[in-house]
């Protein structure tokens, strides 16, 4: 299949330097062309050039993007995506007055939707998620990451896993699997920490690796979680065998998540709302991404992760939705980058990059998605726009005209 993406109005190529990531004033440089056109062959990009007459009977199909911009395909780089349940009720607490570290230490938040999870069939939640993810590829979203961490047993836990493997092959968005039965600790071991410790490290981390069921391992660590001595044992048993490490820490504490990072050489710290001057100049100069979630901290009503700092020291940064029942409803991803704009402090060239090619970088992907370059995977979004500020300016609208993954149209949208 021969494809021509006519003379786009603008192409955001958001191609790298260093052919991995951006960080500092390269952050701000989304790579912008002006009437050029892009050839795809089968699923690659063969060709980006600013010819203006071609034979368009030597292509398959022909695109006039005259009025459009033509961007890489979005990546959403942390999500809860499977779950069972609702918590609108915690919604209606936390707005009267209850933050969210005290529903959790009263039965709700993460432990809640356990429940309602390990209730599901592999094969219901695998059409709630499904649901969720045609909305997410209706914003444009190509890659996703996926976490578990809602099962918190040893069958749930690999009931997600399976189901995102089933949903790989259910629907065209490239799924990244994370385990994160790190998450909280359930109930049933409340007043036997250790052993549940003991059952990730020895059961499932092993049984998970063996079966491919995850690129990832993450763990939560907070006072409500995780302590540093439980996240280093989890971290340190995935390595060794084989999976690549994440870690949500800084959210309401910093406990020293950032150092235990660097020592581990994570892939990503995510969250980082209460990162700290000091440590902000440590993750600087590492190549570590910094994954923020600005939806989180809308909807919590807590500090806005540093990210303006972060940029300005030399932080590699990331956006993503977060999206969960609990702390971020939203798979809206340009909403997530309009609100970074306005209060993580980011330029809007900045977001653009940080949804593109680093969150690529982020889940090692880097190589052949992220950016429009000749020899790369051509996971490509057309906007209904002439302007590609307007993806990020007008907040909540929704832009995504055409989605492009791996040379297929995978979605179109009717304005």
């Amino acid at each position: 299949m021969r494809i021509l993406l006519y003379r786009s109005a603008q192409t955001l190529t958001c191609k790298p330097v260093n052919q991995k990531f951006k960080r500092s004033t390269e952050l701000n440089n989304v790579g912008l062309l002006e009437d050029y056109s892009l050839i795809i062959e089968d699923d690659q990009i063969t060709d980006i050039t600013s010819i203006k007459d071609f034979d368009f009977s030597n292509f398959d199909l022909v695109i006039d993007c005259r009025k459009n911009v033509v961007m890489p395909g979005l990546i959403d780089s942390h999500t809860h995506l499977i779950f069972s349940g609702s918590r609108s009720d915690e919604f209606e607490m936390r707005v009267a007055g209850k933050s969210y570290e005290e529903i959790a230490e009263k039965g709700g938040g993460i432990v809640r939707t356990v429940e309602a999870t390990r209730k599901e069939t592999k094969e219901q939640l695998t059409q709630l998620s499904l649901d969720r993810l045609k909305e997410s590829l209706s914003y444009g979203i190509t890659t996703i990451e996926i976490k578990s961490g809602y099962g918190l047993d040893f069958e749930t836990e690999l009931k997600m896993l399976e189901c995102v493997k089933d949903l790989q092959a259910l629907q065209p968005i490239e799924i990244i699997p994370t385990f994160l039965g790190a998450h909280t600790i359930p109930r049933e071991f409340q007043n036997n920490r250790s052993a549940y410790v003991d059952l990730i490290t020895n059961k499932l981390i092993p049984e998970i690796s063996n079966r491919n069921l995850a690129k990832f391992c993450d763990v939560f660590l907070e006072k409500t979680a995780f302590n540093i001595e439980e996240t280093r044992t989890i971290l340190e048993q995935a390595k060794k065998y084989n999976l690549d490490l994440k870690l949500h820490c800084d959210q309401f504490n910093s406990l020293g998540g950032v150092d235990l990072g660097i020592e581990l050489g994570v892939k990503s710290l995510d969250h980082l709302e209460m990162i700290t001057n000091e440590d902000i100049q440590k993750l600087s100069k590492t190549d570590i991404v910094a994954t923020i979630l600005p939806g989180v901290s809308y909807f919590l009503k807590i500090p806005f992760t540093p990210a303006r700092k972060m940029i300005d020291e030399g932080c590699v940064v990331s956006i993503a939705t977060d999206f969960n029942p609990g702390s971020c409803t939203s798979q809206n991803l340009p909403l997530m980058m309009n609100i970074a704009t306005l209060y993580n402090g980011m330029k809007l060239n900045e977001v653009i990059n940080s949804v593109t090619i680093n969150a690529a970088y982020s889940l090692g992907l880097d190589h052949k998605v992220g950016s429009l370059e000749i020899g790369k995977q051509a996971d490509i979004l057309i906007l209904n726009t002439s302007d590609y500020k307007n993806l990020v300016y007008y907040f909540g609208r929704n832009f995504t005209k055409t989605v492009i993954k791996k040379g297929k149209i995978i979605y179109e949208r009717n304005h």
